[in-house]
């Protein structure tokens, strides 16, 4: 499989703030094959595509919607145009002083068409609008599915600020583009040309005076509109740049604070923000200017209608009530051109949105779901790496990669224990076992099927991954080690067996509502031991015949550590099941019955294994292995101050 590397011009997460300082580390050279690789693969459709796409999946089959909104629409501007012709029969009786009774019936019949025109309007907009508001949430819906069928990897080179930007104000403006901007589009084209026909039978040369400052207004507002284009295309990247700042900074808060870097974090807003804000305020500064010009010709219209029309009023051309009824439809042209302004506005900003939010429902799975089923078998899964090489997800083609040539060999029912320090590629080859990664060289088979080509729902089912960041719902405890089933299905005993096996029963019982306890938002409510455990709790209800723990045990003390060690001796034991235990802690992974140790990420061994072994051999090897074995025993016991070195691999 090929791996995936940072293009020119992809999106990235923000670099780190330049006030945080790192020491450099030198990582040797080591050669390695170089590899073509392409990209994480984002549809490019024409405008015209995509529209057709767009329409196709989404708005067509609200058309019925549509044409009984147009016909109650058109009915709207009817009666727009129709008040006016009884408006100038009710002057034309009055200036003649002539039938009283025609004046009261045409003024009720202006009544009645004011009420009409505010009950098909109404009608008219919840025929477009409601249909707005459905496809943006089958839109949301479906970019949420595509998203979630990507893999970690995809998210390490697009920025997550972005994505959010997509999924509420990209989506709220796909709304307003098929909602509010096709009724107003309809609605100026349908009124301007009522009026205008209505002005050019009242009065043609009066008519081709007002066209003309309406014909320059045009094209005023279709120069602005451009010039407000760009700066909507660049208004949207810095919406997700300041989402991306702000989830940066609440995603990394305990080292910001650690690092006492909160000044520069403020400072990397405050840049995001204030590019913003001036987006933005360009973005007003041209509409400022731009609605006033359709006032300055709505002014103009009526000048001319008192300069011309009312010399035509006076050479009896027209009558006074054909001025006041052209006054009238002077307003509905005008009006037309004012929302025009906005009408275009909206479009192009429906369209960038549209744009960009289709790129992400267009996603294809960037590992995909293999064809072959895995042999369903009893007991734990044979698992074989060979050679495995993983490379950064986005990273440039020509560095390092994190692992390389890994192999192993784990059969049924034992436990693989894997230790190294912090960068040397633990965390990456739990990704790879899980398909969470590309793999650019080397095989990883379960039961003798290669992963790539495992289905989906096969290696959901065999394996279950515990991650090394614990990640819990603003739920029940219940409903989170239960999270595998509906909320309606969950097994209470089996979630109290779980629950159990990871020693959460005294926290449980502390807990004011038990197992019904909501834990907030990313298990706020919980400390970083039962959070973990929790989501072990969660491993273990799921069950699965490959488990894997990727340093799940950091927060817990060393009894409660040997506790959660023998629940998971004894399921493999009893279940037969395979077991990747990834620790710190050389202690959890004493009784593995093979422990790999990763090389130094600081030296030329970076991402290879340099060890291998069980606990005694390893320990007889006098190697890094013994090493942090000794310094990791004398911190436990209080002896003397071990060897600086040392420690510091052991703390990694």
């Amino acid at each position: 499989m090929l791996r995936a590397c940072r293009l020119p011009g992809a999106p990235t997460m923000p670099s780190p703030s330049p006030a945080i300082t790192v020491p450099a580390i030198t990582v040797p050279a080591v050669a390695v094959p170089a590899v073509a690789v392409p990209a994480v693969a984002v549809p490019v459709s024409s405008g015209r595509q995509m529209v057709a796409a767009f329409a196709q999946r989404y708005a067509l089959r609200y058309l019925p919607y549509y044409l009984a909104g147009l016909i109650f629409l058109a009915l709207t501007n009817y009666l727009t145009v129709a008040i006016p012709r009884l408006q100038k029969e009710v002057f034309d009786e009055l200036a003649g002083a002539r039938n009283a009774e025609v004046v009261h019936t045409n003024a009720l019949w202006i009544a009645v068409a004011a009420v009409a025109v505010i009950v098909v309007r109404w009608l008219s907009r919840i025929l477009f609008f409601n249909p707005g508001r459905t496809i943006e949430f089958r839109l949301r819906n479906d970019m949420l599915s595509k998203l979630l069928a990507m893999s970690p990897a995809f998210y390490r080179t697009w920025p997550i600020g972005d994505l959010m930007a997509r999924a509420t104000d990209d989506a709220a403006f796909v709304r307003a583009l098929v909602g509010f901007a096709v009724i107003m589009a309809l609605n100026m084209v349908i009124a301007a040309s009522m009026a205008l026909w209505q002005m050019w039978h009242t009065d043609a040369w009066l008519t081709v005076y007002c066209v003309l400052p309406a014909l320059a207004a045009v094209l005023i507002l279709r120069k602005g509109v451009m010039w407000a284009m760009a700066y909507i295309k660049q208004t949207q990247v810095a919406l997700g740049k300041v989402s991306a700042s702000v989830l940066e900074a609440y995603k990394g808060i305990s080292v910001v604070q650690g690092a006492a870097a909160e000044q520069a974090f403020l400072a990397r807003f405050d840049a995001a923000n204030s590019n913003y804000t001036q987006l933005n305020l360009r973005q007003a500064a041209i509409r400022t200017f731009l609605m006033p010009v359709v006032g300055v010709v709505g002014n103009l219209c009526i000048f001319l209608l008192l300069w011309q029309g009312g010399q035509h009023v006076v050479a009896r051309q027209i009558t006074l009530g054909d001025m006041a009824a052209y006054a009238s439809y002077v307003a509905v042209l005008v009006g037309a051109l004012a929302s025009g302004g906005w009408v275009v506005g909206v479009l192009q900003r429906g369209m960038v949105s549209l744009q960009r939010c289709w790129d992400i429902a267009e996603l294809q799975p960037d590992l995909g779901d293999g064809p072959e089923q895995m042999p369903q078998r009893p007991g734990g899964v044979h698992l074989r790496v060979n050679n495995l090489t993983v490379f950064q997800p986005g990273a440039a083609c020509d560095t390092l990669p994190v692992l390389r040539d890994v192999s192993f060999d784990l059969p049924p029912g034992h436990v693989l224990g894997v230790y190294g320090a912090v960068g040397s590629g633990k965390s990456t080859l739990v990704a790879a076992l899980a398909r969470m990664l590309p793999v650019a060289s080397g095989s990883i088979t379960l039961d003798g099927v290669a992963l790539p080509d495992v289905r989906d729902a096969d290696l959901r089912r065999a394996v279950a991954v515990v991650p090394q960041e614990p990640f819990l719902f603003s739920r029940s405890l219940c409903d989170n080690i239960g999270f595998d089933d509906a909320a309606a299905d969950v097994d209470l005993a089996r979630v109290q067996a779980a629950a159990d096996d990871a020693q959460l029963t005294a926290e449980i019982a502390r807990m004011p509502q038990g197992l019904a306890t909501v834990v907030g938002e990313r298990g706020l409510l919980l400390s970083g031991g039962q959070r973990q455990r929790a989501q072990l709790a969660r491993a273990l209800y799921r069950g699965g015949r490959l488990l894997i723990l990727d340093d799940v045990l950091s927060a817990v003390d060393h009894e409660t550590e040997e506790r959660l060690l023998a629940v998971i001796r004894r399921r493999v034991a009893a279940q037969g099941m395979s077991a990747v235990v990834i620790s710190h802690r050389l202690s959890a992974l004493a009784q593995a019955d093979e422990i790999l140790v990763l090389g130094d990420p600081a030296s030329d061994q970076r991402g290879t294994v340099v060890q291998r072994g069980s606990h005694g051999q390893l320990l007889a090897q006098a190697g890094l292995y013994a090493q942090v074995w000794a310094a990791q025993k004398q911190a436990e016991s209080g002896l003397d101050q071990p060897n600086s070195e040392v420690l510091s691999a052991a703390a990694a």
